[in-house]
């Protein structure tokens, strides 16, 4: 599939998840924004999606295309990374899995995975 630059209309957020502690002792989670980016959506043929026996793999995930950069390949081994998309898919995510392109203007297939859930043999449950 050939990948051209006007795919990429769609504006997310990297982020770096944290802590803050407040005044009264509680601690909050928070969500550092690091920088923005701009991506396209990336749609799998049926026979894709049958071939790799991805219907479960692919429940509560999202698969994007973006110019490469090397967080998105850090992202895949550490949570603390999020990705915040713009609507309809306005949720949080973590990066599950990247096929990474290292050329000069590489864009990297990249699947999200919603924050909050996590993908077993027999679904996707909740934590």
């Amino acid at each position: 599939m050939k990948i051209e630059l006007e795919r990429l209309r769609y504006k997310a957020t990297f982020n770096k998840q944290g802590y803050e502690e407040l005044p009264n002792g509680n601690v909050v989670n928070t969500n550092e924004k690091l920088f923005d980016f701009w991506f396209g959506y990336y749609k799998q043929s049926l026979s894709q999606s049958v071939s790799s026996n991805a219907f479960d793999f692919l429940k509560d995930k999202v698969t994007i295309i973006a110019r490469h950069n090397d967080h998105f390949v850090t992202a895949m081994s550490d949570n603390s990374y999020t990705i915040t998309l713009p609507s309809p898919n306005s949720k949080t995510y973590h990066v599950a899995s990247i096929n990474p392109d290292y050329e000069v203007n590489g864009y990297d297939t990249i699947v999200l995975s919603t924050v909050g859930t996590t993908t077993t043999t027999t679904g996707t449950t909740s934590n």
